[in-house]
Formats: C-alpha cells, structure tokens, sequence
C-alpha cells in the first residue's frame, strides 16, 4: 500500500466539504422525497415494515436506517417491549431496524 499525499488528502477534504455544501443547498425536502422513494422501492422487493416482523426468536434479514448493510437479526422478548439483536462479525448488536424480510 502506497501512502496518501498531502496533496491527495486536501482535495478529499475539498470534495467532501463541497458535496456537504450541494446537499445543504438541495434542502431537506429533496432529501425526504429521496429517502422515501428508496423506502417505497425496497417494499417493492419484498422487504416490510420492522413491526410485522417474526416475534418468535426465528432469524430474518434486517436494514437499519443510515446502514448499507443487510444483516441477520431476531426479535427477543414479547411484543412490543422486546428488542432487536443484529449478527455481525461473529457477535450479535442491539439494533433499531426499520425493514425486514424472510432469510432466503
């Protein structure tokens, strides 16, 4: 591995305080209309609503909001005052999902 230039690092913090910049500009409203066309167009891939989850301790696939991550999860405890454990790298996390869907 090569180390990066000071050169390199500069123009990255450039790039990054620009795009924060565009995004700012855009307003939230664009951003909302974003997150929300996303949402709709992982139901129509069969992911569901968190709530509609299986509460039966079985695992099923998890997206948190903020997360690129797809990950395996279940549900402890009795609904609604249960919780969510993430798998992740051979441990299991407290998480707060928002979509689900059955593992294949």
């Amino acid at each position: 591995m090569s180390a990066i230039d000071d050169v390199t690092i500069s123009q990255i913090w450039r790039d990054a305080e620009k795009r924060d910049k565009e995004w700012r500009d855009a307003g939230e409203k664009v951003h909302l209309e974003a997150m929300f066309q996303s949402y709709r167009a992982l139901k129509a891939c069969g992911w569901q609503q968190i709530i509609y989850c299986p509460k039966d301790g079985s695992v099923f696939l998890a997206i948190e909001a903020g997360s690129t991550g797809v990950f395996p999860c279940r549900y402890h405890g009795e609904w609604p005052r249960g919780s969510w454990m993430t798998e992740a790298h051979g441990d299991l996390w407290p998480s707060r999902p928002i979509l689900w869907k059955p593992m294949p």
